[in-house]
């Protein structure tokens, strides 16, 4: 009975010491993962790298987050040339399904606003390909980057300024943005003009160097 008793009690016991330690890294995974975005958003890259590549910071998270945070940093920071190695890196692994999904599309935003037709159209292909209904309405916004900013096109003039109507703040700002550059391609720099000042108020639209 005391035998029993003994392992009962051990048993709980080691139960409880893995729930604390595991209730600790969990911790510790939220307060690193706080002061990476404060030093994300406060701009101190030296600092920020330094933490993301500590044994802490590989001890906690798998490698593949610790890249995306990185890929991300490059990106705020406009650095092309390192978002691109780590894109191409990225790209290449065999990843769960809405990991890779989420990965194609940043990848697809990337390339097409470094005017990539290429790259564009390849993961433009694979984004379009998923046969998922959630997916849609994202790969259509795509497909008129795509034809916009690659193809030069004026097609979706009409399209665009009726769906105005209806978005909410957030993706009004993306379509006005496009908007203002299918109106470019037109050659009507006024409305070009126009809507390119309501997507900055709207929301952050990305430089125009096409």
């Amino acid at each position: 009975m005391f035998d029993n008793l003994d392992t009962r009690t051990i048993s709980i016991g080691a139960i409880v010491i893995m729930i604390a330690i595991s209730a600790f890294f969990s911790i510790k995974k939220r307060m690193m993962f706080k002061r990476l975005q404060t030093l994300m958003a406060q701009q101190q890259w030296d600092e920020f790298y330094a933490l993301l590549d500590s044994k802490l910071a590989a001890f906690l998270y798998p490698e593949y987050n610790r890249t995306y945070l990185k890929l991300n940093s490059y990106l705020m920071r406009e650095d092309n040339k390192n978002a691109k190695k780590i894109f191409d890196d990225l790209l290449e692994r065999k990843l769960p399904k809405m990991q890779r999904i989420d990965l194609v599309i940043k990848a697809f935003n990337f390339y097409v606003s470094q005017n990539n037709a290429k790259r564009s159209k390849e993961l433009l292909a694979e984004i379009e390909a998923h046969d998922d209904e959630k997916l849609k309405p994202v790969a259509h916004e795509c497909r008129l980057m795509y034809d916009t900013i690659i193809c030069k096109s004026t097609a979706n003039i009409e399209e665009l300024e009726r769906d105005i109507e209806s978005a909410d703040t957030l993706k009004r700002g993306r379509l006005e943005y496009l908007l203002a550059l299918q109106y470019g391609n037109k050659g009507d720099k006024a409305k070009h003009d126009e809507y390119l000042d309501r997507a900055a108020n709207d929301t952050y639209a990305p430089g125009e160097g096409q």
